[in-house]
């Protein structure tokens, strides 16, 4: 066969017909990968996601609307108020996802194995099974063979990049207001208790962190008090100090600081991953896609070989 019939149109009929002829080779070489594609999807563990639907805390706006109004009068004093920038809910989203947060309120309230380590969870005794190429739970001792940058212990970048980023999911839905987090493990209850876990300290690090700068606040706007004479600058101030005392008293008293909770964190009962029916099918269509182009191949390599 000379190569000018290859610019010939495509035979549909023709080709099917190659196919056909090669019928048994390509059922066989479809069943490897369909029968290795159950066998993979069946060596997967199961993923359970434990999702919350959060509220912006009602202070949240009543501060806005004080700030507001409290603004003019600052610059008016020449003393600034800012109340541009992203609301506190924003905030609050941006920590929870952040490297700081995750260090400093999220990995040191859980068990680092856990988080980098777990095999599968046995639903029936409520265990976690280990790889032990990297853990061994009964020494409690790391035994990873990874070169640098790695560590055998995970570092605080490495959990964060490689887990925690990829488990946990934080949106906000901007006609409601309403904010949808969730997260991911192989074990239900710890998925639940990860999630009780990071609403709790997004509300209670907010909460310290909103009373430290009340604070300084206050203790700057005492002092400005004392070393000025001008009456509008002062009446100025004692407007700002009597909003930075509400703003101290309610991080002291309001439980939940940042987010009220509409629907709490559950342990599902149903897996969220892996979907193995979908894993099946692609991998067996793949299989079925590529043994179709040894087909081709070898028939189109014989006949350029005539």
């Amino acid at each position: 066969m000379s190569l000018d019939n290859f610019d010939d149109e495509i035979d549909l009929r023709n080709l099917f017909h190659i196919l056909w002829n090669k019928k048994l080779f390509i059922s066989c070489l479809t069943s490897v990968f369909a029968i290795m594609s159950v066998l993979y999807s069946l060596s997967l563990p199961n993923v359970y996601t434990s999702s919350a639907l959060l509220a912006p805390s009602s202070e949240e706006n009543s501060l806005s609307t004080q700030v507001g109004q409290f603004s003019g009068l600052a610059s008016f004093a020449g003393l600034g108020l800012n109340n541009e920038g992203s609301s506190k809910t924003q905030e609050a989203i941006e920590r929870i996802k952040s490297f700081e947060f995750f260090s400093k309120h999220f990995l040191p309230n859980i068990q680092l194995e856990n988080l980098m380590a777990v095999k599968k969870w046995i639903p029936e005794e409520n265990i976690l099974k280990y790889d032990e190429n990297l853990f061994n739970p009964d020494t409690k001792v790391w035994k990873r063979d990874v070169s640098y940058p790695r560590k055998i212990i995970p570092s605080n970048q490495e959990a964060y990049e490689e887990v925690y980023e990829k488990i946990l999911s934080v949106s906000m839905n901007k006609n409601t207001g309403f904010v949808a987090i969730s997260i991911s493990h192989k074990s239900p209850i710890i998925a639940k208790k990860w999630l009780d876990l990071i609403i709790l300290n997004i509300n209670e690090s907010m909460r310290e962190l909103d009373k430290q700068s009340s604070q300084r606040s206050i203790d700057f706007l005492n002092e400005s008090t004392q070393s000025t004479s001008v009456r509008s600058i002062n009446d100025v101030i004692s407007v700002l100090l009597e909003n930075q005392m509400q703003t101290l008293m309610l991080a002291n008293s309001q439980k939940d600081y940042v987010f009220k909770i509409i629907e709490s964190p559950i342990a599902p009962e149903k897996k969220s991953g892996p979907g193995r029916a979908l894993i099946c099918i692609l991998i067996t269509f793949l299989g079925g896609l590529f043994s179709s182009c040894i087909v081709f191949f070898q028939h189109y390599r014989k006949s350029l070989g005539t």
